[in-house]
Parts: C-alpha cells; structure tokens; sequence
C-alpha cells in the first residue's frame, strides 16, 4: 500500500486494486480522482464504496485497470468546491519505468463515463473543433425541425450545461437532444420514429437505433474521429411527459412549448420553455450544482412501462462497444478453426455473410480463399472501426439480429442476389437475446431457399462452468437439441453436427461448443 503524498490534504491510501477514503470524506458528495494531473474518474462514496476491515475503499473500475501501470499521483478531489482532500503515490504493478498515462492512441485524455466506459470528453476538444461539433448538432437540428416538421430542442445533460454555465459539461462525450411527438399513443410514437429515421438517412447521416424512441447520430470530425448525438423522443400519455429511456413525469404543455433560446457556447439553442422545471424535476432540486458521478436512477415502474412500450435494440451493445475498445488490438488476427475447417470441407466461390463478424479475422480469411465477396456484419460500431485497412472483396455493414427490421431487410437482398450466399457465425448464438436467436434461422429461411448453407458453432451448455479467456457474464449456452429444433422449425434441415472439447482452443481454454451444418433448398 502506497501512503505518502505531493501537495496538499491527507495521505491517501492506494493499491493496485483499489484506494482506500479518508475517514473525513462526505459519502454524500461527489470527488474527482486525478492520476498524474489527469481527472479520470469521479465517485460517489455513498454508492461506490464498500466496507473492507472497517475501512471505505473503492475499487478501480474495471475500464480503468488495463491503464494501472506505472508511476502516479493520485489525488481526491471535492469536485464541487474543487478542494483537494487527501493525495497519494503509487507505483502500480510494480512499474517505476512509465508513468500512468490514461489516454487515446493519440494521447488525448480519457474519463470514465456514467456507464462506466472510458471516452473522450468534450473538454478535450481545441476551440475550433467544438465550432465545427457545434455546426454539426445545429445542422441536424434543423433538419429535424425543417425536414421532418418535429419540434426539436437540446435536452438532458447538454441542456443542464447551456443552463448552468452556458458551456458542454466538460467531462460529457455526447451532446443530448430531444424532438416532441404528437402522438397519443406510444405505437405511433414508435411509428413516426421510424420516419424521422429514414428523412435523417435519406439526407446523409449516419443513425442507428436504440429502441423505438433513442436513435443515435454518428458524427465525422475533420481529424477522422467520431462523436455522436443522442436523439431522444418527448411525448405525452395523458398529462404525464415522457423522454425515454429515464425520465416520466407531470408537466403541463406550456413548460415546453412555444420553444425558447438558450445560449450555449455563445450560440443560441432551442430549449423547452420551462427548462429551468424540467432540469429540477430530470436532476432534482441540486441540478445547479455540478456532480460528474449522478447515474440516472429510473423507477422500477417507470423502467418497465418504457421497455413494455418501446423495447430496446441495445441489448448487450455497450458492452461489445467496451470490449473491443479494451481488448481490439490484441484479439487474434488469423482466422479461427471453424473458419479453416468450412474452408476446407465445403469449398465454394458463393459470396459469403459473416454474422458477428467482429475484428474482420474469419472475413478476411474466406475473402482470400473463395475469392469472392464477403458481407462483414457485426452489432458494434466498436468492431466495425477496428482500423482495418479496406479490402476489395469485403463490404462492412452495422446490422442488428435483434431488430427484425434489421432482419428482413437483408433477408430480402440476400434473397435477390445474382448467385445463392452462405451463412457464417462463429459464436453468434451466445451473445443475442431469444428473438435475436430465431431471427438468425428466419434470416436463413429467406436467404437460402436457392442453395448455401448455414454454418454455426457455438458453446453448449456443457461449457458453462469451463475457464474462459474472456470472460463475459452475459454470454448464453445453448443446448444443440434446441437449436436443432429451431433450425428444424424454421423449415431446415441439419447436414452436420458434432459436438465437443478440443474444435475451438485458445490460449489455456478449450471451449466445450458444437458445429452445426444446415441447408434450406
């Protein structure tokens, strides 16, 4: 344990797993923790800490950790009054060549986000970058208001910002903003969402869905970097407003319309009416006060009646956006055994769909062997920009097996293509959601009626309690049998199938999965 400290406050006690508050520390106020000058963190005692020998201690989060290497002063930090509470020193693993650096390929500062990610955040950003962000967000603005006749507005924490000190919140990554419906009934909320989406795409942005009321824009900085608007949906239900994905409660219409200004970065932005009562009634009766730590706490009630009304398309995709940010560079580049092993058995030149295509590594692989064109379609923005230079005969594309949207779309150009396609999908089934699951075998039943087959492997249940390189509580097993029967329901018919240790090792694990063949002609 490291105790002696730089500057000024208590000594902090900090190891390679956690820090340890001084007795003094309020566990309802929110502090900033520094490494090497950084701020990369803020925590909330009350929610973060628990209780070792009698001592508070916070862990290091997990997104954190991959960076603890090295030399650092570590400092607490009050973050309202800006007070330094207590500093430390530590040399974590053991490293005094290198100084802890929590930074970008490109050496730009990273902080640990509400969702417990590590992002860029717009403090970060040079003045004329933010001009041009700032051009973005109000172009797309308009083209809300303008082309699709939506009221529209900025909301959440870029509002809470505007409104306090008329500038982004330094350690935000995204900019918030919010169109009104209205529609009385959430399926034409849902409805009319779709809408917006396909006049937003059809005017050249690139947006991709959240649920029936969250779409997210995906904006290109002039350095090649992306940063990304969150658009939410405002509707009533009677006189109760509703933004999902957090927030439901009384607020008469005139608090929102007519639209006011307000300024942000010297710009004026449209504001619901009344923000100051929305801001109060979204944060709580302390919103003036700045706190990098507030997590949305949504009501059980709330949080069942949005999802029963708008679903959600994100399932897990955060957590495959983290993973490959965390673990992309390192993941293997050759391809995998079962991509060998169709190579070899089932020769072919058919173009082929590699679902949950992840770092590209069986893609290439099959691009290079059949020579013939391959579809790359993976859930995470995160896989599909792992900086792989472009490849002639391989075609990236973000597609979604949860959205059956998603879904019969490609089912309906795979269906239509000059030359019948084949399926791939290595560990696909583990990681989606049940319909996700059945709209893999309804993708198949449109896509091979002509010929091609189905190729899967997947973890049975029998590779549960097995070690795992990487491992991921929200992985699925699958009994072969039911995916038998799936394939079989869908109007298939199993080619192949085996089923045990030894077809997919990796570093010191040895997966208990099964192959399965399947054809639909």
């Amino acid at each position: 344990m490291s105790e002696a400290g730089p500057g000024t406050g208590e000594a902090l006690v900090v190891d390679d797993d956690a820090l340890r508050l001084p007795a003094g520390v309020d566990p309802a106020l929110t502090y900033d923790v520094l490494l090497n000058g950084g701020h990369v963190w803020s925590l909330l005692p009350s929610r973060d800490a628990e209780t070792r020998r009698g001592h508070a201690v916070v862990p290091w989060p997990h997104a954190l950790r991959r960076y603890l290497s090295g030399r650092a002063d570590v400092v607490l930090r009050e973050h309202a009054a800006q007070v330094v509470v207590a500093t430390g020193h530590h040399v974590f693993r053991g490293d005094q060549d290198r100084a802890v650096a929590v930074t970008d390929s490109e050496g730009r500062p990273l902080i640990l986000d509400k969702y417990g990610r590590l992002t860029l955040p717009l403090s970060a950003e040079d003045p004329a970058s933010l001009v041009v962000f700032l051009d973005q967000v109000d172009a797309l603005l308009r083209a809300i208001s303008e082309k699709a006749h939506l009221p529209s507005f900025i909301c959440y924490g870029t509002l809470l910002g505007a409104v306090r000190n008329g500038r982004l919140i330094g350690h935000d990554n995204d900019v918030d903003i919010a169109y009104l419906s209205e529609q009385r009934y959430p399926v034409d909320v849902v409805r009319e969402g779709f809408q917006l989406e396909r006049v937003l795409r059809e005017n050249g942005w690139q947006v991709r869905r959240g649920s029936g009321s969250r779409l997210n824009v995906r904006l290109e900085q002039e350095d090649g970097s992306h940063r990304f608007v969150d658009v939410f949906t405002a509707h009533w239900v009677g006189d109760r407003l509703y933004m999902p994905q957090d927030t439901g409660f009384d607020l008469p219409r005139d608090q929102v319309l007519p639209l006011t200004t307000v300024e942000l970065h010297g710009r004026p932005f449209p504001a619901p009416a009344g923000y100051e009562q929305l801001l109060a009634l979204t944060y709580g009766a302390g919103w003036r006060t700045p706190d990098p730590s507030f997590k949305y706490e949504t009501p059980r009630w709330l949080a069942r009646r949005l999802n029963g009304w708008f679903g959600g398309l994100r399932t897990n995709r955060k957590y495959w956006d983290a993973f490959y940010a965390r673990n992309g560079r390192g993941l293997p580049g050759q391809p995998s055994l079962f991509a060998r092993w169709v190579a070899e058995h089932y020769p072919s030149d058919r173009p082929l769909v590699d679902l949950g295509a992840g770092n590209l590594r069986d893609s290439r692989w099959f691009a290079k062997k059949r020579r013939a064109r391959v579809l790359a379609v993976d859930y995470s923005g995160g896989a599909m920009r792992l900086g792989r230079k472009p490849q002639r005969r391989i075609h990236r594309e973000l597609v979604n097996l949860n959205d059956i949207r998603h879904v019969l779309s490609l089912g309906v150009r795979l269906s239509r293509t000059p030359q019948p396609v084949d399926l791939y999908g290595r560990f696909l089934l583990n990681t989606l959601d049940p319909d996700g699951l059945g709209n893999v075998f309804r993708l198949a039943s449109m896509s091979l009626r002509r010929g091609g087959h189905l190729f899967l492997e997947f973890r049975t249940v029998e590779d549960r309690g097995r070690r795992k390189a990487y491992p991921n509580e929200k992985r699925t097993f699958l009994e072969p049998d039911d995916v038998v029967r799936l394939i079989e329901d869908a109007g298939g018919r199993v080619e192949f199938r085996q089923t045990g240790l030894g077809l997919a090792p990796y570093q010191d694990e040895d997966p208990h999965v099964c192959r399965i063949v399947a054809a639909w002609s």
